[in-house]
């Protein structure tokens, strides 16, 4: 019996392959996400630590030991 024939030699693709760029790549400017506002009925956090630091100092100062 005859060997059988050797197989066929791949096709070369048709695309060649792409070649890197000369120019560097550019990126968008990075910009923050817009920082979202607080309830309107909401309390801020310094009134918040205000109301509570402000009697604790009062409190602090009227009980102390003469």
């Amino acid at each position: 019996m005859p060997p059988p024939p050797p197989a066929p030699a791949p096709k070369p693709s048709a695309k060649p392959t792409p070649r890197p760029s000369a120019t560097p790549v550019r990126y968008p400017r990075y910009r923050a996400a817009p920082r979202p506002r607080p309830a309107s009925n909401s309390m801020s956090p310094l009134t918040f630590v205000l109301l509570v630091t402000v009697p604790a100092v009062v409190a602090v100062a009227a009980l102390r030991a003469r």
